[in-house]
């Protein structure tokens, strides 16, 4: 999860998506702030973003 928020703090957001990918297969427990978390507010709209929520069971 980390390590997806220093790429989307760094503005790579295909890196961030799949970390966050990884973050998700491996349950890192940090992840249950991905809708509240501002590193992220820039992914917000990538369909990708949606599929990892929708992979949690999240609302978009």
């Amino acid at each position: 999860m980390q390590v997806a928020q220093a790429y989307a703090y760094r503005g790579e957001r295909t890196k961030a998506l799949d970390w966050l990918d990884r973050a998700v297969e491996q349950r890192d427990p940090g992840i249950i702030n991905i809708k509240t978390d501002p590193m992220f507010a820039a992914l917000r709209g990538d369909v990708r973003y949606k599929a990892v929520l929708r992979r949690m069971n999240l609302p978009e």
